[in-house]
């Protein structure tokens, strides 16, 4: 179980070296007036809202693809970049804070600012700090509201379902909820344990979310499309069959490597194709049951 861990604790560095990053590109959707969606593709989704007030972030991608993000950006909006939130303290979403947090004031919770300031040993290799500028400025252990661009965007503390320090950021009047990596729609979702995630909690979380939220509510996750609830309740509905599958099999006796060579959930065949695949959630669920 040690060894799996590992893998599971080292696999974003794994596929992040396997990417070219120059060939990386920022899509546009306006998903409300002022209210866009940026996707880093094809990796990662991050949300830019312009208005009188200036120009806020949500996640800031990856520290190589900060150059392509800013021209996304400057394409809607010469306006400057007043805040920066973090949904999570991943180098997917926290990876650009060095370049946009020169400029705008870096927002997230306590646990993003303790880990991205603080050196961290991952599997042999020690990964230093980020630099100053990245590191969030204003922090939160619950709730908090901003009010910009004529809005109140109503941040709220989710732990312990990806990781420990989840955020997700509501925007009422747009009607559109960013809910970073608590969501890996149409794809297995990677629950980070060494860092607090568990994915009963994961689950629970969204189940929260699902009947929280209004009907029509445009949800952002961190990878994958755009979701309607109705897409978000059943994404939901076939994550509780993978549990229930992978709980089946390890009480009936089937080991770990057994469920993976038996394919025990082949049926989400599609789901693995992304970034978690079909054993690793295997994996990760034998691990947390």
């Amino acid at each position: 179980m040690k060894r799996i861990l590992s893998l599971l604790f080292l696999l974003p560095l794994v596929v992040s070296a396997q990417r070219d990053w120059s060939q990386m590109r920022v899509s546009t959707t306006e998903l409300a007036p002022g209210v866009y969606r940026l996707f880093v593709d094809p990796g990662v989704a991050t949300v830019l809202f312009a208005g009188a007030d200036g120009a806020l972030l949500i996640d800031a991608a990856y520290m190589q693809t900060a150059t392509q993000l800013e021209a996304a950006i400057r394409a809607i909006t010469p306006d400057p970049l007043k805040y920066l939130i973090n949904t999570h303290h991943h180098a997917d979403h926290t990876g650009g804070n060095a370049a946009f947090g020169q400029q705008a004031v870096v927002i997230a919770h306590q646990f993003v600012r303790d880990f991205v300031g603080s050196d961290q040993v991952q599997g042999t290799r020690q990964i230093a700090a980020l630099p100053r500028a990245a590191w969030p400025e204003i922090t939160l252990t619950d709730r908090l509201n901003i009010e910009f661009n004529g809005q109140t965007l109503q941040l709220k503390h989710l732990p312990g379902g990806h990781t420990a320090g989840d955020v997700i950021v509501y925007f009422p009047d747009s009607n559109v909820l960013v809910l970073g990596d608590l969501l890996f729609a149409d794809n297995f979702p990677f629950v980070d344990v060494t860092n607090g995630g568990n994915p009963q909690r994961f689950i629970d979380h969204l189940r929260w979310i699902a009947g929280n939220f209004p009907e029509e509510v445009t949800i952002v996750g961190g990878h994958g499309p755009v979701y309607t609830m109705a897409q978000l309740r059943a994404y939901i509905e076939n994550l509780e069959r993978t549990v229930a599958v992978v709980k089946n099999a390890k009480n009936s006796g089937l080991t770990l490597e057994q469920a993976k060579a038996n394919r025990i959930l082949k049926e989400w065949e599609s789901w693995g194709r992304f970034f978690i695949t079909e054993d690793r959630w295997i994996e990760t669920l034998y691990l947390a049951f």
